[in-house]
């Protein structure tokens, strides 16, 4: 699934993926194969009050979400639009003493954000504003940048937003996001939609959107969520006819209109086997058989036959059924084994999945 959403996403796009403390360093290493360590983001940590009994260990009251940009050909920045938020009590501790030091590659500045209580301090002597190599006036701005850890309240039980959904998130967190790493008008995916919460948070910060999930459960709360909390009041059949159910797969649009990968169906043979083959797929067959190679000091392995074709699965599948089998060496005649995979015709109902790749 994160193959298929790098694949789909802009240049311009982002992706958050949701996970516990038990599984994050598992998939921050998978996802830095597929999209790349450099273009790795924030860690970022969603902290929330929930009341437990531990007695064992600390309590565990924050969840990860993994920040990644797509990246690559730099032709377009990533979207990211700054998410401003109350201070916390230290930064509002900041702004009320009026000014706040802050170093920048080995130069000091001075960060005003009470002029008159700048101005008061300079004229009795004790602040000296030839010790800084730049003034910023941050004078009236009282909310600051978010940093990476989220204190975003934890649906509890009697919330009004709960659905009965096990693993709902709150449409605070959503929201967030989606402001973040979007504007206006750009498509927002979700390909697990469950409960409906990123289509809702979408719909309300004016985005298009898509939400997949395997339950129909799915889309019979998009349309009652959207209807109760982002639909007009006016106009509360709007989402009934907006939103479309579809359960067959769309058509690829970077490929032609039929398209199915092909891989190779081959056939390997190796003196010490008479009369066994090894029949498998590879998308490229030469460095299969290299592979098999280096593991023989003779070098003795042999590729007696291939077809490309988009039905390799099922033509695999077909030969291990009809002929003796080892794990994957089969047993009988080169000819018997290459007429097979020749002439396996895909059964209709696998037919039919082609018109619909």
């Amino acid at each position: 699934r994160l193959i298929e959403c790098r694949r789909v996403l802009k240049q311009s796009g982002s992706i958050y993926l949701h996970c516990d403390p038990t599984m994050s360093h598992y998939i921050k290493s998978t996802i830095d194969c597929l999209f790349g360590e450099d273009n790795f983001r924030n860690e970022i940590i969603w902290h929330y009050r929930k009341w437990t009994n531990a007695i064992t260990h600390f309590q565990k009251n924050h969840d990860v979400i993994l920040f990644y940009v797509k990246g690559g050909n730099g032709r377009k920045k990533p979207v990211f639009n700054r998410i401003m938020v109350d201070p916390t009590a230290s930064q509002a501790a900041v702004v009320a003493k009026g000014y706040n030091v802050n170093k920048v590659n080995g130069v000091y500045q001075l960060l005003v954000y009470d002029k008159k209580k700048v101005e008061k301090l300079v004229g009795t002597g004790k602040l000296d504003l030839s010790k800084y190599g730049a003034i910023v006036d941050r004078d009236g701005q009282t909310k600051t940048g978010a940093n990476d850890v989220w204190d975003i309240q934890f649906l509890h039980a009697h919330a009004k937003e709960r659905t009965g959904y096990p693993t709902q998130k709150p449409l605070a967190l959503l929201e967030r996001i989606i402001q973040a790493s979007s504007n206006e008008g750009d498509i927002v995916l979700d390909p697990f939609a469950g409960c409906a919460t990123t289509c809702v948070a979408a719909e309300r910060l004016n985005r298009q959107w898509i939400g997949v999930d395997i339950s129909i459960k799915a889309y019979e709360l998009v349309k009652e969520r959207l209807t109760k909390e982002a639909a007009d009041p006016e106009d509360l059949l709007k989402y009934q006819n907006a939103i479309h159910l579809k359960t067959d797969p769309p058509q690829r649009t970077d490929q032609k209109r039929n398209y199915r990968e092909q891989k190779y169906v081959y056939v390997i043979s190796h003196p010490n086997y008479p009369g066994e083959y090894k029949v498998g797929i590879a998308k490229n067959w030469k460095l299969r058989l290299n592979a098999y190679q280096t593991s023989d000091p003779g070098r003795q392995y042999k590729l007696e036959y291939k077809l490309e074709t988009p039905w390799f699965r099922e033509t695999e599948k077909y030969i291990h059924d009809i002929l003796p089998n080892k794990h994957e060496w089969v047993q009988g005649t080169l000819d018997e084994i290459t007429e097979a995979i020749r002439t396996h015709k895909p059964t209709h109902t696998e037919q039919g999945a082609l018109n619909l790749a």
